[in-house]
């Protein structure tokens, strides 16, 4: 089993990875060697294509020791072309696929067995709705996520980890209510952006019209010939909802490069570092 330090962080990967769309085994090809080279505890899918046939989590992860949960795994669920996706270096429980409306928007969160100082945690991975005229729909996903966290995270030491394609700018309602910026529905919450928290240098844009994958998708539904958001987060639960200490190390946009013309997908992937503080814990007031 990995052992988890000061000096080893628990590292964390996620990316919608655009199903089977494209030249589909190149870009298998190019994300599986990033994923081999970042070497994530926590990984989080989105848009992982999962037909009856193939499954192309599975196939991308075969052989590297890695636990693997696909939504429509989950009991009851409806089967569909892609969907959320969860992959953990240590075992792990299901404990909730949330539905987040039509097009099979959900929240996949599972309970990680991961190594001291880390201990048993909450890693959750949402797709929300996706379209620009639906941030209504995202503040009500926004709030009912937060739920299904302090539904599962109560008995939980270490901050809840959520990554995911959002589908939503930080100034945006939804991202501003999930990062302790504004209320929505009478609720209030905080997790912390790891990308903000990191001081990114640059904006870190994870869906652009660099992407020559993504071009195509923009000039359809944006039009407009140089879009680019930040939409893909990694957020870290907050200080006042959990005994231990963690810190984000560092946290870049990756896989952001096309090689022999190929692009892994139509996004960007995002990796963080979170440092663990072994035996340091605090005594903020929780509220629940």
């Amino acid at each position: 089993m990995t052992e988890l330090s000061a000096a080893r962080p628990l590292r964390v990967f996620t990316m919608n990875i655009w199903n089977f769309d494209g030249p589909y085994e190149k870009r298998q090809k190019l994300l599986r060697a990033g994923i081999r080279k970042l070497d994530p505890d926590l990984l989080a899918f989105q848009e992982a294509g999962r037909d009856g046939k193939r499954d192309q989590v599975g196939d991308l992860l075969e052989g590297m020791g890695y636990h693997v949960m696909h939504q429509f795994e989950a009991p009851g669920s409806q089967p569909g072309r892609d969907g959320c996706c969860v992959a953990s270096r240590w075992p792990f429980e299901l404990l909730e696929v949330l539905p987040l409306g039509p097009k099979y928007y959900a929240a996949v969160a599972v309970r990680v067995a991961a190594p001291e100082p880390v201990g048993p945690m909450v890693f959750v991975c949402p797709k929300p709705a996706w379209e620009l005229n639906r941030e209504r729909e995202r503040e009500l996903q926004a709030v009912a996520l937060d739920a299904l966290v302090r539904r599962h995270a109560r008995r939980a030491e270490f901050p809840t980890v959520i990554a995911g394609d959002f589908d939503a700018t930080p100034d945006s309602a939804s991202i501003r209510f999930l990062t302790g910026m504004q209320s929505l529905e009478g609720r209030s919450t905080q997790y912390l952006d790891a990308w903000q928290q990191a001081g990114g240098a640059s904006a870190g844009y994870t869906w652009s019209y660099r992407n020559g994958f993504a071009a195509a998708i923009i000039d359809q539904c944006v039009r407009q010939p140089r879009h680019e958001r930040r939409i893909d987060y990694i957020f870290l639960g907050s200080p006042h909802d959990h005994a231990r200490f963690a810190r984000v190390r560092a946290c870049r946009v990756v896989l952001d490069k096309p090689v022999a013309g190929v692009w892994p997908s139509d996004h960007y992937g995002v990796y963080a570092e979170i440092e663990v503080v072994p035996g340091a814990k605090k005594n903020l007031t929780r509220r629940r």
